[in-house]
């Protein structure tokens, strides 16, 4: 048996100047609190979802800019808790093969690779890694070296992209953005080079970032949905962000991504047990848990 619960701050104490600044972009804080909900589990037992009440619930008396948390449990969560109130009920999804739901995901996407020198593979950001990737690729086509960070290596082939002339520089970009359904409608726009060089980085971002759930999709029962009348997947990647953990060290944190789209179940048993025990890392930090609804 699992539970899905919705949890909020209690309403006499949500106004608390001294609780916002707790809570505000906290996230090992809250963390910490969501966990005191399951006094009994020495284990992290639950997944998260961290909301504004106002986007979920509306123009409702008493409610404003806090948050609102759903979780996925493995135990029922203690209801007498000081700090929040809490609506909960079983959790136990029927699920079919070829079922289509639409669904939420906030996610922690990364990428595993061997290091020279070091026996476990490393993890890298899919976004950066994304970026690093196109940019050292540009590099090579217009014979620069791929030495330096990445800002350094935008500058330098955003600078030879111009030096180029626009068909070859246009050709190049415009071929990286055709490989994406979902931008490759915008070449229809008159975009000089240095917008067709921010274009072609987030178009191939969003690609990377679709390839990246198909892969999960593949391990954990699912894949992504067409939308035949617009020939493209009901997909979309938004919202990267950055989440600092102060108490771990000054560059500690990890980054997320908000997918959103329709999928078709295609394995039951491995669909359902991802949504009990989430997708990627940085689970304890409000990712990984999937949000699925009948459609």
């Amino acid at each position: 048996m699992m539970y899905f619960s919705q949890v909020r701050i209690r309403p006499n104490i949500q106004h608390s100047p001294q609780l916002s600044r707790l809570i505000q972009g906290n996230t090992y804080g809250i963390h910490q609190l969501l966990w005191k909900l399951f006094p009994d589990q020495n284990d992290r037992s639950f997944l998260y979802r961290e909301e504004i009440a106002k986007e979920q619930l509306g123009i409702k008396s008493g409610v404003k800019g806090e948050p609102i948390f759903y979780l996925v449990s493995k135990e029922q969560p203690a209801d007498d808790n000081p700090l929040f109130a809490i609506k909960y009920k079983p959790y136990s999804p029927k699920l079919q093969a070829g079922d289509h739901l639409a669904f939420k995901l906030r996610a922690n996407p990364v990428v595993a690779r061997k290091c020279e020198g070091k026996k476990n593979s490393v993890r890298h950001d899919v976004v950066m890694d994304s970026q690093r990737s196109l940019l050292l690729d540009l590099s090579t086509f217009f014979g620069l070296s791929g030495v330096g960070k990445k800002s350094e290596l935008k500058q330098k082939v955003r600078q030879a992209i111009r030096k180029s002339g626009n068909q070859q520089g246009n050709d190049k970009l415009q071929s990286v953005i055709n490989e994406n359904e979902r931008f490759k409608k915008r070449l229809s726009q008159k975009l000089n080079l240095d917008e067709l060089l921010d274009l072609a980085l987030k178009s191939n971002i969003d690609k990377t970032l679709e390839r990246w759930l198909a892969n999960k999709g593949e391990a954990n029962g699912f894949e992504l949905v067409r939308d035949e009348k617009r020939d493209q997947l009901k997909f979309q990647a938004e919202s990267y962000r950055w989440h600092h953990l102060a108490k771990k060290g000054k560059t500690a944190g990890f980054s997320s991504v908000d997918f959103d789209g329709v999928l078709k179940v295609t394995e039951p048993v491995l669909f359902r047990k991802m949504l009990f025990n989430g997708i990627g890392p940085a689970k304890s930090f409000g990712c990984g848990l999937m949000m699925v609804r009948r459609i």
